[in-house]
């Protein structure tokens, strides 16, 4: 009876490469799983109720990543993904329990998308307002930027008191994109 064995010994030096390239796609797993979690984070961008004085959140807070963007705004989707937004986060507030709003933070793949679109809006009718890197107020909405973001405020009534509002709550959107710099 002959036995037959196969020599399937890997040498040393394959096995060590195989090794480092697990090693190396696990690392590469465990970094993009964390970026994938921090991608959430937007949300904590936006005040909480009560954190900016009249101000409630009447709704929770929507993220929409560049590819369902046009979900969230058809027909004006492709100018935002052309000037790089990465993602929206998006959440109903209320004013002094009068007035609705809503509040939108554009996050791009650089400043100079953020910048592109605060270019190409508008400037008819609005006055320049020292928020973030540069910023607008009209009668009724509030743009901004800052860094990377796009801000953009907007009130369903045009009550006077409603810009003093408006300005309030992006000075509470500003701080809290101050602080979720590195």
């Amino acid at each position: 009876m002959h036995v037959l064995i196969l020599h399937t010994a890997v040498p040393a030096r394959r096995l060590t490469i195989s090794f480092i390239a697990a090693l190396v796609i696990a690392l590469g797993s465990l970094t993009l799983a964390c970026k994938t979690k921090s991608v959430a984070a937007p949300a904590n961008l936006l005040p909480e109720s009560g954190e900016v004085a009249g101000w409630a959140r009447s709704g929770v807070a929507r993220t929409f990543d560049a590819k369902n963007l046009w979900q969230y705004i058809d027909g004006d989707a492709e100018r935002y993904t052309q000037a790089g937004v990465s993602q929206v986060v998006t959440s109903d507030y209320r004013y002094q329990d009068k007035v609705d709003a809503v509040a939108d933070i554009y996050q791009m793949s650089a400043p100079a998308g953020a910048q592109k679109i605060f270019a190409s809006e508008f400037a008819t009718g609005s006055q320049p307002i020292q928020l973030g890197d540069e910023g607008r107020i009209y009668r009724s909405s509030l743009l901004f930027r800052k860094g990377s973001c796009l801000v953009r405020l907007t009130a369903f009534d045009e009550q006077p008191e409603v810009s003093k509002g408006l300005i309030d709550l992006a000075r509470g959107i500003d701080i809290r994109l101050a602080k979720a710099r590195p």
